[in-house]
């Protein structure tokens, strides 16, 4: 009975303590489920959170991609650049990434202007351009848009010649005559220059100089010959001063420059007969000039192409151009000597040269230009002579400063590296641009 009793309150008391752990069990269970449920709550507000900013940024990312295609468009057909608003960040949508925008390409008339180069908006303003230094054409000037160009250039050349006529008995020992030429000359020519964009890829030019020079010769002759003895040193001091010969022109952009090809720009110009020419200067009664030339009397054209490369920051231009000086009979008689047909020389010419930006408004440019000049074909007294080849090199520095949106002040020098080169010639441009609403 005893252990009936002691069986019986065993297993009562298993299964109490059964139905504790069941119920013990049950109530972790509902907790966890309760923490997963949460879990998946906060997971699933993530996930729609994470869903929402994605869509924002895909939606700004389109934006962005519409606005560059607008700039690229807008290049294309020669317009500035136009600043677009960016959008603006609510409390509810988190700004997206914004990727670092590239430099613009040197969209500059001056092709490349220079241009040459003819060949680049932050705050409402564009973007740099680097000038070419040489003028040989350049990316052209916006359809509907004119810039008038004020330039003042100024050159310097000199030379010094020694001749001996007579007989060398031994080293250092002369008999005959020596003469020292010495020659000055100094060429000051302010014009000014306009260039209208006919269409997003032509546009027409005109230049007009007004010529201010003056040239100073002295010779001394030294000789023992009796009839020379203390001849006197001869001095020529002459000047000109008139409008130069007048330059109009067209420049045609064959490309867009686009997927890493130069921007190519043909040019071509012709130069009238404004200025005064060397046979159209005054003379005095043995025919000596008694005034320089202004001009060379010739009509010449100049086709020329251009080669624009951008390559960030760096801008290489080349030019390539025949000028061909046109013949005719110049009907000219001093003395007993006339001149017929004179045909200048014509003149092959090329240049190449880098330009690199070093801030948003202030850029260099460094270049060479070289020159072969043909000799001059003439008819005097009806037998046919030619002068001599020559060539004619420079090297060439620039610089240039945005001053305005529109603005800006370049500076170039040409140092002469040949025996005919000027010695120097500075020039100053200041060329702005204004849209005529087209």
């Amino acid at each position: 009975m005893r252990l009936r009793s002691f069986l019986c309150a065993t297993t009562v008391c298993v299964a109490v303590a059964g139905y504790a752990e069941l119920g013990e069990a049950q109530e972790n269970t509902a907790d966890s489920m309760a923490v997963l449920k949460k879990k998946v709550e906060d997971q699933s507000l993530l996930l729609q959170n994470q869903a929402r900013e994605l869509e924002l940024q895909r939606r700004e990312l389109d934006e962005q991609r519409r606005q560059l295609q607008e700039i690229l468009r807008q290049q294309a057909e020669g317009k500035p650049p136009t600043p677009s608003q960016p959008q603006k960040a609510t409390a509810e949508t988190a700004p997206a990434p914004t990727p670092t925008p590239s430099r613009a390409s040197a969209d500059a008339s001056e092709p490349p202007a220079d241009a040459a180069t003819r060949p680049k908006e932050k705050e409402n303003r564009p973007e740099q351009q680097i000038a070419i230094i040489s003028d040989q054409g350049g990316v052209l000037t916006p359809k509907g848009t004119i810039t008038i160009e004020p330039t003042l250039s100024a050159s310097h050349s000199s030379s010094n010649r020694f001749f001996f006529q007579g007989v060398e008995i031994v080293d250092a020992v002369l008999i005959g005559t020596i003469e020292a030429t010495e020659a000055r000359t100094n060429i000051i020519t302010p014009q000014i220059a306009l260039r209208y964009g006919l269409t997003r890829r032509l546009e027409i030019s005109a230049k007009v100089p007004f010529v201010v020079s003056s040239n100073r010769v002295e010779s001394t002759i030294i000789s023992e010959q009796p009839d020379t003895v203390g001849k006197p040193s001869y001095l020529q001091n002459l000047s000109g001063r008139s409008l130069g010969d007048i330059e109009f022109g067209m420049q045609y952009q064959f490309n867009s420059g686009r997927d890493g090809w130069p921007f190519i720009v043909g040019n071509l110009r012709a130069k009238s007969t404004t200025g005064r020419g060397p046979f159209s200067v005054s003379r005095d009664h043995i025919g000596l000039e008694t005034q320089l030339p202004t001009g060379s009397g010739f009509w010449s054209v100049e086709p020329s192409v251009t080669m624009i490369l951008q390559s960030d920051p760096a801008v290489l231009f080349t030019n390539l151009s025949y000028i061909w000086n046109m013949q005719k009979d110049v009907g000219f008689t001093l003395g007993g000597t006339h001149i017929g047909k004179v045909d200048p020389g014509d003149v092959i010419s090329g240049s190449v040269g880098i330009g690199f930006a070093l801030n948003d408004k202030l850029s260099m440019s460094f270049g060479y230009q070289h020159n072969y000049i043909f000799g001059t074909k003439s008819r005097i007294n009806e037998l046919p002579i030619r002068s001599h080849d020559f060539q004619v090199g420079s090297l060439l520095f620039g610089v240039s400063l945005a001053v305005a949106p529109a603005t800006s002040v370049s500076l170039s020098v040409a140092v002469g590296v040949t025996e005919e080169s000027p010695d120097i010639e500075v020039t100053l441009r200041v060329p702005f641009s204004f849209s005529l609403g087209n």
